[in-house]
């Protein structure tokens, strides 16, 4: 790759940095190849080329080269090789795929992709995200296992009532609350067919007791991880400081408390509170042009999961004020105008967001004197 490619300017940036002791060096991520690209002062081009998984580590680990700064986009393995490459001693940056992508040319491979990182790392105005600790990035994890066993098990409740009402037996509606319901028909209906009497080749009594013990195993199994986890979300909130002062929020309890902290991690891996209230999509989208701003609704991106808890903690919140009655002028303002209940739960959900990075930010637990539109229920 021929030195045209990189400017004068470029060029020197590159040689700032390394005067700084560190060389630029950017890396695009696979799974099993990795695409290095720096520039080198001494040939005067740019080097791109590829290692395999066990080479890239070599690289990092080799002591007789240069310390480098190393620049990866954001991935699924960003936080983990950013630890690792800043436990070797060489600095890391994750660079935000969104802001990578103005460097990069309309055709895509690999060498392109590793040099629009290069330029965007050794750009002074560049934004990088700090790496997750592990502790975070783990707690994390257990927050969406926690979301993906509960939707196997409504799905699993779900076809058990599909099962029964085919079966002749209705069972209320289909929720979680009647998942003990559902296994006492499944018990109760299996006892009925066992007193019945069948003829040799009729199966349908081995068949029923496979598909009950399927579905019983299922609920059971499924009940007894989700209980496991809560259990072990609850105490964590118990323990952890910031987690508590975020339980001083009005409607927000200990599993959204632990799952907006899992979410922010450092409060400085984000600018301000309405960067983090964007990236768990509750923020509202801005458009505009001619000097007109209009905005809309919430992103449909974000962290679903979490957005679902947020939803319900400002619905609670929501129904109490409206209930019970509360100090906010803000919220009897949208009330008496009539607004949409809607538009105000997203609302409430954008603002819970930012006061939970306030107080993660502060130390501080919440104090309804700094903030009009979230008050305590009367």
């Amino acid at each position: 790759m021929k030195a045209a490619r990189f400017t004068a300017d470029e060029i020197e940036r590159v040689a700032y940095l390394t005067a700084k002791g560190y060389l630029p060096v950017a890396v695009d991520v696979a799974s099993r190849v990795f695409q290095v690209c720096y520039y080198d002062l001494g040939a005067k081009h740019i080097r791109n080329y590829q290692l395999s998984r066990e080479k890239f580590f070599e690289f990092i680990d080799d002591t007789h080269t240069p310390r480098k700064l190393i620049g990866i986009e954001a991935c699924g393995s960003c936080n983990y090789l950013c630890r690792y490459i800043q436990e070797h001693n060489h600095k890391c940056h994750i660079l935000p795929a969104l802001k990578v992508k103005a460097f990069l040319h309309l055709d895509k491979t690999d060498r392109i992709d590793a040099l629009g990182i290069l330029k965007a790392l050794i750009t002074p105005s560049m934004q990088h995200i700090p790496a997750r600790t592990q502790e975070n990035q783990y707690l994390l994890n257990l927050i969406t296992v926690r979301d993906q066993l509960n939707k196997q098990f409504i799905q699993t409740v779900n076809a058990a009532h599909a099962f029964l009402y085919e079966s002749g037996v209705v069972v209320g509606t289909a929720s979680v609350s009647s998942a003990t319901k559902v296994t006492e028909a499944l018990k109760a209906l299996c006892n009925t067919e066992t007193e019945k009497e069948h003829s040799e080749n009729d199966c349908s009594y081995s068949h029923l007791n496979c598909l009950s013990e399927s579905l019983l195993s299922n609920i059971e199994s499924l009940q007894t991880k989700i209980k496991e986890i809560n259990s072990h979300l609850l105490s964590y909130a118990s323990n952890n400081e910031i987690c508590s002062n975020l339980q001083t929020v009005p409607g927000i309890g200990k599993l959204s408390a632990v799952a907006l902290y899992a979410a922010m991690g450092d409060p400085d891996r984000f600018s301000s509170s309405r960067a983090f209230a964007a990236f768990i999509g509750v923020a509202p989208v801005t458009t505009g042009t001619g000097g007109k701003t209009i905005v809309l609704g919430i992103r449909k991106s974000g962290i679903q999961s979490i957005k679902k808890m947020l939803y319900m903690c400002a619905m609670v919140y929501l129904s109490q004020a409206m209930k019970n009655g509360t100090e906010s002028s803000w919220l009897k303002q949208r009330l008496n105008q009539n607004r949409s209940k809607k538009i105000i739960i997203c609302a409430i959900m954008n603002r819970l967001t930012r006061i939970a990075y306030a107080i993660a930010k502060s130390g501080q637990p919440f104090d309804e004197n700094k903030c009009n539109m979230i008050k305590k229920i009367r």
